[in-house]
């Protein structure tokens, strides 16, 4: 996102207001009209000063007129008073919270449907500033922004008009004089935007270091990071320190120029005056008048200055807001289509990741049939994750197709997708619900039966029953009350429950202790019955009996076949099985040696 260096003018600042404001724009136009009629009346009441004062003072004073142009004024006054009234409805009967809900819930849905590719580009803290902090900053200050605008359009453009009427060479001055602030204003406004937009993505960035920091806290604690040691989110406090620092700077001097310039404008306007009331060419009586009117000129303008900063403010929050909404979608190629089988096909797939020069995979083509167990193994960085990614639409690939069941899946909507694909990562993220709810979340409207059935199926239903609330305890934040053993169990019972024709395995016990690991490998034994299953495997000995393994090597598939086809061809695979197998055996050697 890049800074807006032209002159925001007041029809962009009201357009962008409607963009905010979306299906409720009638009410926040309605709310402008009114404004417009409140300080058109509230202008008329100020030039009523004059003809008062003429009426009261002057040799020809008439007190009838005098309470005419009284009550005009106090009429004017009521009009004011009954029209911002109505006005700040928008503020104060709850639509303004109707358009922060509106633009949540865009963002929300944007979410569910940009790319993961772009989505992860978004540090978690970055997200959470933009729905929150940004847009409460972005809407909480429109009704301020559309009443200031029109007041300080209308009260000083029709105080002027009667300056003229009064005497054209104090309204001359005074037209002379105001323009000399606009290269103040301007200076004002570009120190005031830049100082926004860095203020806001320094404060998105200590949010989310503090999140990153608060999850790290007990890695943090074990490497002796903690306090002053945590580098990234001190710089980050720093850097908000410094931002703020400089933006007060920058903001200070050109804002109190500008007020002293409005002020030296007056101070002019009153010893010109003087001079004519001196010369007998102006009364001193309208002089004091235009004087009353003209303080009331000052109040907008100089109000006006203070609060360039909530229009920054919101151009800044809604530009980072216009960014997530603008994020490309993946499309939903026409026509739909649904899948026929289960089976899936990759055909001449090359994938780069976005802002990336290497190639990820590279010309890639398989065939894995329904109800098939087929292993991807190869080093890190080879490309085993990208593969299932693309299997589940992470981002499209710039060259071939993925199929589902004979179905280029672009041509399916993402939730008709992923309805047919269960996911068991190595790492599980629970959310900070019961543990009925977590499991449920593999199928929202299955009844608490099935959901303890999934879970019995899962092996878990008894560690569960032993919690002070079984199903219905909370397992904390990302699951951190449960053990990794637990947690895995947690995430396969959401997959029986799901009953997907396709299963994707990132190898869930690789991290596990022996007991943990038994029982989580009999809740995979229930979840693959009868289903494509794709395991990306770590340790070899666990896909031995898959029908197909891959091997998966610089973005390509290097190898394929059986565990006994590919060790009798003694390739890179038979590199990496007896590569295991020693250092397994070392392990075991080593163990002996400690047991002397």
């Amino acid at each position: 996102m890049q800074t807006n260096d032209r002159f925001l003018t007041v029809y962009e600042t009201y357009k962008e207001a409607q963009e905010i404001c979306g299906a409720q724009a009638p009410a926040y136009r309605r709310s402008v009209r009114l404004f417009i009629i409140a300080f058109i009346a509230q202008g008329l009441s100020f030039v009523c000063f004059l003809p008062l004062m003429y009426n009261l003072f002057s040799e020809n004073a008439d007190v009838s007129k005098a309470w005419f142009w009284l009550g005009l004024m106090t009429l004017c006054m009521g009009v004011e008073v009954v029209c911002r009234w109505f006005a700040h409805n928008f503020d104060y009967s709850g639509t303004i919270v109707e358009v922060t809900h509106s633009l949540r819930t865009k963002l929300g849905a944007k979410l569910r449907f940009m790319s993961l590719e772009k989505l992860y580009k978004y540090r978690t803290g970055d997200l959470n500033a933009v729905f929150s902090a940004n847009v409460d900053e972005s809407v909480m200050h429109i009704g301020v922004v559309g009443s200031l605008l029109i007041q300080i359009i209308l009260v000083p453009l029709l105080v002027i008009i009667a300056a003229f009427v009064v005497d054209w060479r104090l309204g001359l001055a005074m037209v002379i004089i105001m323009p000399l602030g606009i290269p103040l204003y301007k200076w004002r406004r570009r120190a005031n935007r830049e100082e926004k937009y860095e203020t806001v993505q320094a404060h998105s960035d200590v949010e989310a270091d503090i999140i990153e920091y608060t999850q790290g806290l007990t890695v943090l604690r074990a490497v002796n990071q903690t306090g002053a040691k945590s580098a990234r989110l001190q710089t980050s406090v720093k850097k908000l320190r410094r931002v703020q620092s400089e933006g007060l700077m920058k903001g200070s001097v050109p804002a109190m120029l500008i007020t002293s310039l409005v002020e030296l404008g007056l101070l002019a306007v009153l010893i010109l005056g003087g001079f004519f009331v001196r010369d007998g060419s102006l009364h001193v009586y309208i002089l004091a008048g235009l004087l009353i009117a003209l303080a009331r000129f000052a109040e907008p303008i100089a109000l006006y200055i203070n609060v360039t900063t909530v229009f920054d403010t919101v151009q800044s929050a809604f530009e980072r807001i216009r960014t997530v909404l603008g994020a490309k979608e993946l499309e939903v190629s026409q026509p739909q289509k649904s899948p026929h089988g289960f089976d899936i096909e990759f055909d001449g797939v090359t994938f780069t990741y976005d802002g990336e020069e290497q190639t990820a995979l590279h010309n890639v083509s398989f065939r894995i049939p329904y109800r098939s167990l087929v292993a991807i193994v190869g080093p890190s960085g080879s490309g085993k994750t990208t593969i299932t990614k693309l299997m589940m639409r992470y981002a499209d690939p710039q060259t071939g197709t993925v199929r589902l069941g004979g179905a280029d899946i672009r041509n399916m909507e993402q939730t008709a997708l992923m309805k047919n694909i269960s996911v068991v990562f190595q790492d599980i993220y629970l959310f900070d619900d019961t543990i009925i709810n977590n499991i449920r979340m593999g199928r929202p409207e299955a009844s608490d039966e099935e959901v303890r059935r999934a879970a019995d199926a899962a092996y878990c239903h008894e560690f569960i029953n032993r919690l002070p609330e079984g199903y219905y305890t909370r397992v904390g934040d990302i699951g951190g009350s449960l053990s990794g053993g637990e947690r895995q169990r947690i995430s396969i019972a959401r997959a029986i429950l799901k009953n997907a024709p396709v299963v994707i395995l990132d190898e869930p016990t690789a991290a596990l202790d022996t007991e943990s690991e038994e029982a989580v490998q009999k809740a995979v034994d229930v979840l693959v019955r009868n289903r494509t299953v794709i395991v990306i495997a770590h340790r070899l000995s666990t896909i031995k009996a898959a029908d197909t393994i891959f091997v998966v090597d610089g973005g390509g598939i290097v190898e394929q076949g059986t565990h006994a086809q590919l060790m009798e061809k003694g390739g890179r695979y038979a590199g990496m099985w007896n590569a295991q197998q020693r250092a397994k055996n070392w392990n075991l050697a080593s163990g002996e040696g400690m047991n002397v």
